[in-house]
């Protein structure tokens, strides 16, 4: 009796133990994944979505959360994060904020965490982001400045700024169209100072011999004859689309894609955003031309995805990026944004053969990045109070460089 009563227990036993594992199964917390995902021109909602989608029903796991943000907001966004030690795991950032994070010991290297075969996949040229031998953010974005051109306002590929200035006066019809796009608001980007400036041969510090940067340079004859043209431009021939100095440069670019601006400097993400706003005129593609005289060179651009040492879950965060950056992912991802792929597999794929990428490659080989430093969030901000300046008469264009680059050698105790 003793026998069938134990033989009957262990049968309960073993009918109800399935039932108790799967419930601890169902009741086990998943390793949640945050990623700050910057909303990049071109970037659609779909692609996200369909993304976490995707990732979390392959991941029983992992539950990743992509969440989306404007980029005017990141730097804030993740520093806040940072300082209240709460960090997600995941944050697109433009590659010279790694060397503040790094300041702070905020990041880790991303070779820890990411597999092998999608770091031999990535162009050994994209890896700005590798400070003193280390990998500390993995490329997500990289690609050279152009100018895209409505054909059907403009015939001439101006060869110099002095030529483009010509063609721009010969194209504004306001209100019905404007020569020359340019955002004159402040934003998180300095780039139309630095396309002008670099055309004229600039920069924005001098180099010492040990390859450290020394004195802020922007207020040198380059610098001077950059914000000089950029307030002609603007203010003496007003070419220049109406209310600039309230428009950012998330503002100024639907006006080229809506068929009214003759020349813009723009990115990469510039087709895509022209076919997703429904453009209908002649789009063409050129390099941003050099002032006469000058050896000028384009603005390449690098983001970057972060890994936080104080996030829970980096493990997983791994996981997630050896996901995304297949081509299936990846690759649709550059595409809509417009940038040169950074992996090596997506770059055979057929959609970028074509005459956008044949430009943004020659761009590349004719430019330069940001100075990388840590400071360089502030120094922008500097330099965006003296153009603002100098385009509302305030002050001369000299002086109003002079005095930021005066601020800027205080602020690095120089």
């Amino acid at each position: 009796m003793k026998y069938k009563f134990s033989i009957c227990i262990v049968l309960a036993v073993l009918l109800i133990l399935p039932g108790l594992l799967f419930a601890a199964a169902e009741g086990k917390e998943k390793a949640k994944v945050t990623f700050y995902w910057a909303l990049y021109d071109g970037l659609t909602e779909e692609l996200r979505s369909d993304l976490q989608e995707a990732f979390n029903a392959a991941h029983d796991d992992i539950e990743v959360d992509i969440v989306p943000v404007d980029w005017n907001l990141m730097h804030d966004k993740i520093t806040t994060a940072i300082a209240g030690g709460k960090p997600p795991e995941l944050c697109v950032v433009g590659t010279r904020w790694l060397l503040e994070f790094m300041d702070v010991d905020a990041i880790e290297e991303v070779t820890k965490y990411v597999g092998k075969q999608t770091l031999d996949n990535i162009s050994p040229g994209a890896m700005e982001a590798k400070i003193e031998g280390k990998l500390m953010g993995l490329p997500v974005a990289a690609g050279a400045r152009i100018m895209a051109y409505n054909a059907d306002l403009a015939s001439k590929v101006p060869k110099t700024m002095e030529e483009l200035r010509t063609e721009a006066i010969k194209a504004t019809k306001p209100p019905k169209s404007y020569g020359f796009l340019m955002p004159g608001k402040k934003h998180t980007e300095l780039t139309d100072f630095a396309y002008f400036l670099y055309a004229a041969g600039g920069d924005f510090f001098e180099m010492n011999p040990d390859g450290t940067f020394g004195k802020c340079a922007i207020n040198s004859p380059a610098g001077v004859k950059a914000l000089s043209f950029m307030v002609k431009l603007a203010e003496e021939d007003k070419v220049v689309q109406d209310g600039y100095l309230s428009l950012n440069r998330f503002d100024t670019h639907p006006i080229f894609y809506a068929g009214k601006g003759a020349y813009v400097f723009i990115g990469a993400w510039v087709e895509s955003a022209y076919k997703q706003a429904g453009g209908t005129f002649g789009l063409k593609y050129a390099q941003i031309p050099p002032f006469q005289g000058a050896d000028g060179k384009t603005l390449i651009i690098t983001d970057s995805i972060a890994i936080f040492k104080d996030a829970k879950n980096k493990e997983a965060a791994g996981k997630f990026l050896d996901f995304f950056y297949q081509d299936e992912w990846k690759a649709k991802f550059d595409e809509l944004i417009g940038f040169p792929p950074v992996t090596m597999s997506a770059g055979k794929l057929p959609q970028f053969q074509t005459p956008l990428y044949q430009v943004l490659i020659e761009a590349a080989s004719r430019a330069k990045g940001w100075p990388l430093m840590a400071e360089f969030a502030q120094v922008t901000d500097i330099i965006w109070d003296a153009n603002v300046e100098a385009f509302l008469g305030e002050k001369s264009p000299k002086k109003a460089l002079d005095d930021a680059a005066a601020k800027i050698d205080k602020l690095r105790g120089i």
